[in-house]
């Protein structure tokens, strides 16, 4: 069976009743009773990965808890093969701004397409899990929407996010003060000392640094406004200090005085400043225990992660070894709800086996896209929410419910350029209650509770029999949606 976009549309919505969920299955499983059966491996996993496959679970035994975590923490040392073949297939991602500006101009729409695709192959292929982790977390503490601006954005992700994910925090802020992609977006670029343009400062303070309550005032925006005049950029030549343009009289910012006649060092002295900030400290390390730990976030965690931040000259690494060890991390299972991207992106790990993907529109416009997280798609500065509230609704539910059970009917032919051989991604099992138990750790890389076993058990087989063997008119008629149910139920989408 081939599916147009048009019928994908129209039968998407009918998803949930139309895939035999009718049979009423009910989630006995809270979170906290899932949570409390899970291994604190499991717990690891689920954080530092965007989905768990087979291969961590035995990386994680080997390594232990701690060896796994220093592992990631060091993605210069893990071998990425798929990502380096990913990436000689699209030369374009590793030019030049030039190189990329000539290709953006001969074909906009590839270039932009490849860009948000790439987003989604790095986290679905890429053996450097938390690294693509910290790669999102900074993509949307320095949001830059990529519509307007797909060259510079495509340099931005490489040369600013990707390049200081888990470096220091002030050579990270620097680079992002210096890119073109930031510049254009928020203004600067074109803010002189006629007319200081404020949108920029006033980002770098209340979103890049300090955040909202951080002790600056209206007035500090004002002058830092003033130091940041000049900071600009030029097509394909990158950033560039214009001295005609910089602002050369005396100003005071966060009670520290800026004299008179300097130039671009009194941006990078302010910038300094800012990096080694308590606020700062504070405010970042608020951000991070919150994608990482709970929407809850642990006061006592970001008072030890800020202290860590200012201790190792916000040195990312040891910030995020410190969180990711600590006992509040730890004690914090299921109760992160997956982001769409991150749902998706789970699902298609889930998936990746049998999976073969010949045309990225299929997750990334047909599934993504109505989730409501393209890459590089919130306008605002302030990037993609990231807490359970902005995400659960009718809409979004819906939308991930229908990527969750309508992806595996790749298996079925549904999609011309998507495969999926379910054999590769289920092995052969003798009985129905194996093969519950199997498909959980496929999906979920544990069990479910025993209540919700035994729906599903009751689900596969005539009677609730859980030693009725399976065949393969069970696995051609059941598997893909025993896959689609537990990857749209509440075990799967809190993590």
């Amino acid at each position: 069976m081939q599916v147009s976009r048009r019928d994908f549309l129209k039968l998407s919505g009918l998803a949930v009743t139309a895939l035999r969920f009718g049979n009423g299955i009910r989630w006995v499983g809270t979170r906290p009773i899932y949570a409390a059966q899970q291994a604190p491996a499991i717990h690891v996993l689920n954080r530092l990965t965007w989905g768990i496959r087979p291969d961590d679970l035995a990386k994680i035994e080997a390594m232990g808890i701690e060896g796994y975590i220093d592992w990631q923490l060091n993605p210069d040392t893990i071998e990425d093969p798929l990502i380096d073949e990913f990436l000689a297939n699209h030369p374009v991602l590793s030019g030049s701004a030039r190189d990329v500006a000539r290709a953006e101009s001969e074909d906009y729409g590839a270039v932009h397409d490849l860009a948000l695709w790439h987003r989604l192959y790095r986290a679905i292929y890429s053996e450097r899990q938390l690294y693509e982790w910290m790669v999102e977390f900074w993509t949307d503490h320095f949001n830059i929407p990529i519509a307007d601006l797909v060259v510079e954005k495509v340099i931005d992700d490489r040369d600013v996010v990707r390049r200081h994910a888990l470096g220091r925090f002030r050579e990270l802020l620097l680079a992002s003060a210096q890119s073109p992609a930031m510049l254009y977006y928020l203004n600067n670029a074109s803010s002189d000392k006629e007319h200081p343009n404020e949108n920029y400062s006033r980002e770098l303070l209340e979103l890049h640094t300090l955040g909202v309550d951080g002790g600056y005032t209206e007035q500090d925006v004002k002058e830092v406004a003033r130091i940041l005049t000049g900071w600009t950029a030029q097509d394909e030549a990158g950033f560039l200090f214009d001295s005609e343009m910089h602002d050369y009289g005396e100003k005071t910012v966060l009670g520290t005085v800026f004299p008179a006649g300097r130039g671009i060092e009194e941006g990078l002295q302010f910038l300094d400043m800012l990096a080694t900030h308590p606020s700062t400290a504070r405010f970042i390390a608020y951000k991070l225990c919150r994608r990482f730990v709970s929407d809850a976030v642990p006061a006592s965690l970001v008072e030890s992660t800020s202290q860590v931040f200012l201790a190792n000259d916000g040195d990312l690494r040891q910030v995020m070894r410190h969180i990711l060890t600590s006992a509040e991390f730890m004690e914090a299972q299921n109760q992160k709800f997956r982001r769409p991207l991150e749902a998706l992106v789970a699902i298609l790990r889930v998936l990746r086996p049998g999976l073969d993907i010949r045309d990225p529109d299929i997750p990334v416009y047909w599934f993504l896209e109505p989730m409501g997280q393209l890459p590089f798609y919130w306008h605002p500065p302030n990037g993609y929410p990231d807490a359970a509230g902005a995400w659960i609704n009718t809409n979004g539910l819906l939308s991930r419910w229908n990527a969750a059970l309508l992806l595996p009917l790749a298996a079925e032919g549904w999609y011309e350029d998507m495969s999926l051989n379910l054999n590769a991604v289920v092995p052969q099992t003798a009985t129905v209650g194996e093969l519950v138990d199997t498909v959980s750790q496929v999906v979920l890389g544990g069990d479910v509770v025993p209540e919700d076993r035994e729906h599903l058990i009751y689900y596969l087989s005539d009677y609730g029999d859980p030693n009725q063997s399976t065949g393969e008119t069970l696995r051609a008629e059941r598997l893909a949606s025993l896959l689609g149910l537990l990857m749209a139920s509440p075990y799967f989408q809190w993590h």
